[in-house]
């Protein structure tokens, strides 16, 4: 078996690899080969090579590699320590459970955990690492050949499970004029930055511009500015940066909205305290769903919304208001097309003043016109000063942040009504293009500090959030770019470089990954309904070729599909959840070892004594 892309979902595959053949008796030896390009265990998103000021943005506490204790199948290792636990033995710095820990430490964890995988597997199973490049696949009888960059020979392999990261972009310097602004795609930032390498070297005095503001946005802004020797110092509750004059002369950042990511509440949501959904639940989704493939706007989007909407008047009405909604709404028997103005009716009775909108939440200045950068800039401050105050309350207790969060606990359910074909043509593409980002946008907020540190370096002068709408312009030389905003009037900036801080989407036709290249090429993966990602069936997420074949012997995982099923880039597992993530590692490697396990054979008790512990790993 081949497992090409060693983040953490191909970690996850060889995981329940392992633990489905720990005890059992196999039919034949097994050689599982684990093979990435950037760094074999952790990927290019967690190397572990990066600067520790590059931060995931999920909180320690949430993060686990290994199943919970309820799990049926027979225990791989005894030692199974939450990504929390694990950080919390290493390092005598360990900042508690909300933690936000640097990305390249999580990529150690992720190491740590294959390492604890082959030390534990039978003895006529191998795990060979390769780090090297897959530049070719190509199918051999039942099989495929898998030819490598470093030419070291071929790599013969009976199944493949593709969990490939992002769709890379080219590097594209405008000028082949040494005037012409130079361009930085987003998969560049990827390498740079992720490689500890950061961006070029010397870019003080110059302007610099950044197209997104998303994650990468903060990355990039993190290595404009501590990346290259800046820092911050609290004055009483004011955090102020101290520049190192190696940062560029001005960074100006822009987007559709002019809003950068909202980020993550304080974490104060009670231990044990999850969230069950009202309205937009499993059920009525499954039951539309049967229904056959349904428009998301109209069929599901306003079930969503009343659901955030739920949670922000639980916390804006009083307890006898709030008994009263929920009275009243029993009592109505809502439609799609009337809840969310049976919900605002009930809500203004019981004293509300309105509901949240999610369209407006993620565009607040809408077709809002500004007289000038200054009124803008204004504005912008605003706005990001009233979410690092609702970020403060935290996100269990500011009504917004608690609605908002949501978004994070419905993703499953978003995902049983647009997966594989639950959204007619027309409207799987403004889903996946339109409503999809939106959702994540208001739902994947990087840790609080992120803001205070933007809001820091605007007030420093260093930082221009660019209005909405913006424009990046080539000029009439067609050398030098230039930033505006269709809402911001008399704002034109010159820029010396523009830094494309959008991650690509899947491209099955476009990616020029060798290994996607090359599936592609062969038939064996198509784009699913022109989105871009990888057409596959439900799980174990086999290909559908360019004929309309199933490739068995073929799985597909992760981020090459997104689009084909949705929001796919969380690596992780939350501790004490069986959820999806790990339940795809299931299926996928259930399927792969149906040849390889003994019939009729249950697994063994574990012995204690057997597995290698983590103290092992310690030092």
């Amino acid at each position: 078996m081949a497992i090409l892309g060693t983040g953490p979902r191909g970690i996850s595959v060889i995981e329940r690899i392992a633990a489905r053949m720990h005890g059992r008796k196999l039919r034949r030896p097994l050689l599982i080969y684990a093979i990435d390009d950037v760094e074999v265990g952790c990927g290019k998103i967690w190397r572990t090579d990066q600067p520790d000021w590059l931060i995931m943005n999920t909180r320690c506490r949430n993060a686990t590699m290994f199943p919970h204790q309820m799990e049926e199948e027979s225990l791989l290792h005894s030692e199974r320590p939450t990504f929390m636990e694990w950080w919390q033995r290493v390092d005598q710095n360990f900042p508690g459970p909300s933690g936000f820990a640097p990305r390249g430490l999580y990529g150690k964890y992720l190491r740590y955990v294959l390492d604890l995988i082959e030390l534990n597997l039978p003895p006529n199973v191998t795990l060979q690492r390769i780090q090297d490049e897959v530049v070719d696949v190509r199918p051999q009888g039942e099989g495929f050949v898998l030819q490598l960059a470093s030419g070291g020979g071929c790599i013969v392999a009976d199944r493949l499970v593709v969990s490939t990261g992002y769709a890379r972009g080219v590097r594209c310097a405008t000028a082949s004029q040494s005037e012409g602004t130079r361009h930085i795609t987003a998969f560049d930032l990827l390498d740079t930055l992720h490689s500890g390498f950061g961006l070029p070297a010397d870019l003080s005095g110059q302007v610099v511009a950044l197209k997104g503001l998303g994650l990468t946005f903060y990355d990039v802004l993190s290595d404009l500015t501590i990346g290259r020797g800046g820092r911050y110092e609290h004055n009483g509750d004011e955090l102020r940066y101290v520049p190192s004059g190696r940062e560029p002369a001005r960074i100006l950042a822009g987007s559709r909205s002019g809003l950068p990511l909202p980020v993550r509440g304080r974490d104060d949501r009670p231990t044990g305290v999850c969230y069950t959904p009202r309205l937009f639940t499993r059920d009525r989704v499954a039951a539309l769903r049967a229904g056959g493939a349904n428009c998301f706007r109209t069929s599901y989007l306003p079930w969503v919304e009343a659901e955030v909407n739920l949670v922000y008047l639980q916390r804006t009405l009083s307890n006898h208001a709030w008994t009263a909604l929920c009275k009243g709404l029993d009592e109505v028997s809502c439609t799609p097309q009337t809840i969310l103005t049976d919900l605002e009716r009930l809500a203004a009775k019981c004293g509300s003043s309105g509901l949240l909108r999610l369209e407006r939440l993620a565009r607040p200045y809408g077709n809002r016109q500004f007289a000038s950068q200054s009124e803008f800039r204004q504005a912008a401050m605003s706005e990001l000063a009233l979410d690092i105050k609702r970020a403060a309350q935290g996100e269990f207790t500011d009504p917004v942040k608690a609605a908002l969060d949501v978004l994070r606990h419905i993703r499953p359910i978003i995902r049983q009504a647009v997966d594989l074909g639950g959204l007619n043509p027309e409207s799987h593409v403004e889903f996946i293009r339109t409503i999809g980002p939106m959702i994540a946008f208001l739902s994947t907020g990087p840790s609080p500090w992120r803001a205070r540190q933007l809001e820091a370096l605007m007030n420093a002068g260093l930082v221009e959030i660019l209005g909405p709408s913006v424009r990046f312009d080539a000029g009439e030389d067609g050398g030098k770019l230039w930033a505006s905003s269709d809402q911001v009037v008399g704002f034109r900036q010159e820029l010396d470089v523009l830094i494309d801080a959008f991650v690509l989407s899947a491209d099955m036709e476009g990616d020029p990954n060798p290994v996607i290249r090359s599936l592609t090429n062969e038939g064996i993966l198509r784009s699913f309904m022109g989105t871009g990602g990888a057409e596959v069936t439900s799980k174990p997420f086999h290909p559908v070729s360019r004929a309309g074949a199933i490739s068995e012997r073929v799985h597909v995982l992760g981020i090459p599909t997104e689009s084909t099923r949705w929001f796919l880039h969380v690596g992780l597992i939350e501790p004490g959840l069986w959820d999806e993530f790990l339940d795809d590692a299931v299926s996928v490697a259930t399927t792969l070892t149906e040849g390889v396990l003994a019939p009729d054979t249950d697994p063994q008790p574990l012995d204690s004594e057997q597995p290698v512990p983590l103290a092992k790993y310690l030092t």
